[in-house]
């Protein structure tokens, strides 16, 4: 316990362990994401120091919005202080905000916990979590008693700058994708990376009015909600995968038990 005491007298000496933060942008070409600038206190704004995130969830959250007011009063020379006094020019947009951990005291090299109330899902019951879309667009994996749920919408993201829905999918694939280097040396140069997949195996997506089934960026299968119409490229069978047992169905000299022949026919369908 004496301890304890000793290592917090020292901390308090040293300057507060905590603070809070409002965040400017982040930087994601590293190992471990990293915050470009953050503001503290007037005159304190921190940079490039380490943004710690709970794995396995990582993402990148929106750059501080842009403060038009704070922009005006900046360029007419306004100021709230004097000559020497504080810097009054921190932007003041709204941002994601950070808790900051001091650790041993020392502000030179702060670790920074964010979340941003700017596009956090709330209103949540007990027992259900989400993993959403830090664009803001209410995109998400949710997960309640029911079951799971792969959520993709058309609303605008929170920074748009249009405010015009986009048309999205949600997409189940396997695909290949190499893997991401784990050193990276001082100086080089981070290339982006297609965490969606370089290229696509097999696909099932689904928009606001279509489900496709794709064999790399061939559509093999879809079904069109405004058609209600399904349609199949390539051999199809129906209820036994071994086409001895089949008979061909809709063949173009079929008749019904009335004596009606089709109207239409498929030469690749296949039924019990």
């Amino acid at each position: 316990m004496e301890d304890v005491r000793k290592i917090l007298s020292g901390s308090s000496r040293q300057g507060p362990m905590t603070s809070r933060a409002s965040v400017r942008e982040f930087d994601d070409m590293h190992l471990m994401q990293q915050v470009k600038q953050a503001d503290v206190h007037h005159s304190e704004t921190p940079s490039d120091f380490e943004h710690w995130q709970p794995g396995p969830i990582t993402g990148v959250h929106l750059k501080q919005a842009d403060d038009q007011q704070g922009q005006q009063q900046q360029n007419s020379g306004s100021s709230n202080g004097s000559a020497g006094d504080w810097n009054h020019n921190q932007p003041k947009g709204k941002s994601a905000e950070a808790l900051m951990l001091y650790l041993g005291g020392a502000r030179s090299h702060p670790v920074a916990l964010v979340d941003d109330r700017r596009v956090r899902p709330y209103a949540m019951k007990a027992g259900e979590s989400a993993m959403y879309a830090l664009s803001g667009t209410g995109q998400m994996l949710f997960h309640n008693d029911d079951g799971s749920f792969l959520v993709a919408v058309n609303n605008q993201p929170e920074q748009s700058t249009d405010n015009k829905d986009k048309e999205r999918f949600a997409s189940l694939r396997h695909v290949v994708k190499s893997k991401q280097s784990r050193e990276i040396k001082k100086g080089q140069q981070v290339q982006s990376h297609k965490h969606e997949g370089e290229t696509v195996n097999l696909e099932v997506r689904t928009t606001s009015s279509r489900i496709e089934f794709r064999a790399g960026d061939t559509v093999v299968g879809y079904y069109d909600k405004s058609a209600g119409t399904w349609c199949f490229i390539g051999k199809v069978l129906l209820g036994d995968s071994n086409e001895g047992n089949m008979r061909q169905v809709h063949r173009k000299d079929d008749i019904d038990d009335a004596g009606n022949k089709p109207e239409t026919y498929a030469k690749k369908v296949f039924a019990l």
